[in-house]
């Protein structure tokens, strides 16, 4: 994910980049269309004229807007870089078998939380026991963990 960002990145740099020369290249033609081409000893007359001033303010423009939106491009990925590290589910909302996060929490009487669905596929494949502490354990025995649904519900509402 991280080197796909820096990639996209690099690419859109590049774009900008390339809109800025040529929106440079079109200001010239024009200056130049407008001046007919220019000579050497014509640089004194456009200073004094004060049109070299104007090219510059609009390259100055041209320039400034680039930049924008290269900040801009940055700024986004910094908000993506800010949700992606948030995204990081904490060991405590996983599972102990899948080791993914917990979607229908249920506690065994040992006091262990597990994702209904995996403990009840290792209770039909493996057996009918907890499969950290080895106490025996029946399907009829699983509790909802409540307080752990809503953990989870919460961490999911903050981190979509």
């Amino acid at each position: 994910e991280i080197e796909l960002q820096s990639y996209l990145n690099s690419i859109n740099c590049r774009l900008i980049d390339d809109d800025l020369e040529r929106a440079r290249a079109r200001l010239l033609d024009v200056s130049e269309e407008k001046e007919g081409k220019m000579d050497v000893d014509d640089g004194d007359r456009l200073l004094r004229e004060g049109k070299v001033g104007l090219f510059s303010k609009k390259l100055e423009e041209l320039e400034g807007t680039a930049q924008g939106a290269k900040d801009k491009l940055n700024h986004l990925f910094a908000q993506v870089d800010d949700r992606r590290r948030k995204r990081e589910i904490p060991d405590y909302l996983c599972g102990k078998i899948s080791f993914e996060l917990l979607e229908d929490p249920v506690i065994t009487p040992s006091g262990i939380t597990y994702d209904r669905a995996d403990i009840k596929e290792h209770l039909q494949r493996v057996g009918h026991f907890d499969p950290v502490t080895g106490a025996p354990l029946k399907e009829d025995q699983l509790i909802p963990n409540l307080a752990m649904r809503e953990v989870v519900d919460n961490f999911l509402t903050k981190n979509p």
